[in-house]
């Protein structure tokens, strides 16, 4: 019985040794792996340029000592059905060029470890998707020169450029050549496009593509009437009817000593080309006269110099000029303007604060200067006007006064949203004036981003120390990506943003050499500037990027 239960103690205490010894035993990490699976390339990895892709990968477990050759395989198809080529090399990575590789198409590539005089191919690693976007040589499109049958297509100047494909969104493609002159210069207006019709825009250098835009045709005008130079212009806009569109054929038209009155009606005035160096008014005045009087123009150079004009918009009651009235909107577009010698819009003549009204007051792509020499009143002079935005970008303002805005009576509602953006300032400023804005207590969203002030203030003159007054509580106040020169109060002190409810980014102080009678504001070719907004792009009027 003794001797039973010692050789039962001892068999356990043996298994509980024996299954230590197994338990303590390291696993193989490779076992049931088969050699091929073993000798597989490790993570791949693509990078990718304009014009290349460069593969890399590990090399395999089984590669310790071995020289090592591995074949790379490209497709289009992540199944590998077919391969559009493949690259044998004994490194492990290889680098892929527009030369074979097609731009904005996508591709995998798979690699795999060649046989050795042990080893059978390995097994193939895969890649996931990866494209190259193509050199892209054509600069960015101008808003003002997509028009509804024509847009202007420009590029760095570039040696072997022969050809462009345009591609409406549904249609075949049309290709147009190019000369080297034009290829040289950079640019080319291509006509006949359809209206309100999406394109792609591709131009190659032989087989290869050099740059891909997109852009969508202006719908089609569709006009109350279209006049011819010499035209009454001021009897057609007093005939037109509400909303009315009157289309102004290439020449130009004078108002002499008339006004043109908007009596209670909104009308726009538009020229027929898109151009407005080839398309003039003579103006004295536009008199927007009443509740839903307001005015639109487009691709017009105004010019009220031979009229003696004293404002360019001048908003009034109908019987009397204080009488409470709500006012259509103010849109400008794509105009040159100038020649008015007290101010830009004046809309102060209501007896009390927000007597007047409007929603929208819209600049943009345009050219404004010689406006308020007289330094009696502000550019844009909108006190006691109650409005929700004004909305000035991509504009070029020189010589316009004694400072840009005033909107200082306190009006209760919602704060008006007053937003500046890539626009080009140059030579304004006196009479001790805030030159940006004056809001005084009137709470106000001012932004000024993008864009690049000059020579403030006007020769001899001087302003406030500070650029804006806003001192409502609720007023918010942005000021950043701009570039300032020659930017003080006229007695060497630099002019400042006021330190409340203000953010500052990223604005420089670099000079460009502009004086008080420039009239071309061209960025050098190599500057910060051209990289210095916000999204990395030029500031500045875009008109004088290229």
């Amino acid at each position: 019985m003794t001797t039973n239960t010692f050789y039962k103690k001892t068999m356990v205490l043996f298994a509980v040794l024996l299954f230590a010894i197994v338990a303590c035993k390291k696993e193989d990490p490779n076992k049931g792996l088969e050699p091929p699976r073993l000798f597989r390339p490790l993570g791949i990895s693509v990078k990718t340029s304009q014009t290349t892709a460069k593969v890399t990968w590990s090399a395999p477990v089984l590669s310790v000592n071995l020289k090592l050759a591995y074949l790379t395989e490209f497709s289009q198809d992540s199944l590998f059905a077919s391969s559009e080529f493949a690259i044998k090399t004994d490194t492990i990575g290889v680098t892929v060029t527009d030369e074979k590789l097609a731009v904005r198409k996508k591709y995998y590539v798979r690699v795999k470890a060649l046989a050795t005089a042990n080893q059978p191919d390995s097994q193939w690693q895969v890649s996931g998707s990866f494209s190259i976007t193509g050199e892209q040589l054509f600069l960015p499109l101008r808003e003002l020169e997509i028009m509804e049958n024509q847009v202007t297509l420009r590029w760095k100047d570039t040696v072997g450029l022969d050809k462009i494909t345009l591609t409406p969104g549904s249609g075949t493609a049309t290709s147009i050549t190019l000369t080297p002159t034009e290829s040289m210069a950079g640019k080319k207006v291509i006509t006949g496009l359809k209206t309100g019709t999406e394109y792609s825009a591709e131009i190659f250098m032989g087989t290869k593509s050099k740059g891909l835009l997109k852009f969508s045709t202006l719908s089609a005008t569709v006009y109350s009437v279209v006049l011819d130079p010499g035209a009454d212009l001021v009897a057609a806009i007093n005939a037109a009817s509400n909303n009315a569109v009157i289309g102004l054929n290439p020449g130009t038209y004078s108002a002499g000593s008339s006004v043109f009155t908007l009596l209670q009606k909104s009308v726009t005035l538009k020229s027929t080309s898109g151009n407005p160096n080839d398309t003039k008014v003579n103006f004295k005045e536009f008199t927007l006269k009443g509740t839903g009087a307001g005015i639109s123009l487009d691709g017009i150079e105004l010019d009220g110099t031979a009229s003696g004009s004293l404002y360019f918009i001048n908003p009034t009651g109908v019987a009397a000029d204080n009488e409470k009235a709500n006012f259509a909107n103010v849109k400008i577009n794509n105009c040159i303007i100038h020649g008015a010698t007290t101010s830009f819009l004046r809309a102060n003549r209501g007896t009390a604060a927000g007597d007047y009204t409007m929603d929208q007051i819209t600049v943009k792509n345009s050219t404004v200067y010689d406006i308020g020499s007289t330094l009696g009143y502000i550019c844009f002079h909108l006190d006691k006007l109650q409005f929700n935005a004004l909305t000035v970008t991509k504009s070029t303002f020189y010589n316009i006064g004694q400072a840009f805005l005033s909107c200082s009576t306190v009006i209760p509602g919602t704060p008006p949203v007053i937003t500046v953006d890539y626009c080009t300032f140059n030579y304004f400023g006196a009479n001790g004036r805030y030159v940006f804005m004056d809001a005084n207590a009137n709470p106000v969203r001012f932004s000024m981003t993008n864009s690049i002030i000059a020579n403030v203030p006007r020769l001899t003159a001087t302003v406030n120390n500070v650029t804006i007054r806003a001192s409502a509580a609720t007023s918010t106040i942005v000021f950043s990506y701009n570039n300032t020169f020659n930017f003080t109060n006229g007695t060497g002190t630099t002019l400042v943003q006021p330190t409340a409810n203000t953010s500052q980014a990223n604005n420089l102080f670099i000079a460009l050499g502009w004086t008080a009678t420039q009239t071309e504001f061209t960025l050098p070719l190599v500057s910060p500037l051209r990289t210095a907004s916000s999204t990395g792009s030029p500031i500045g009027d875009p008109r004088w990027t290229y």
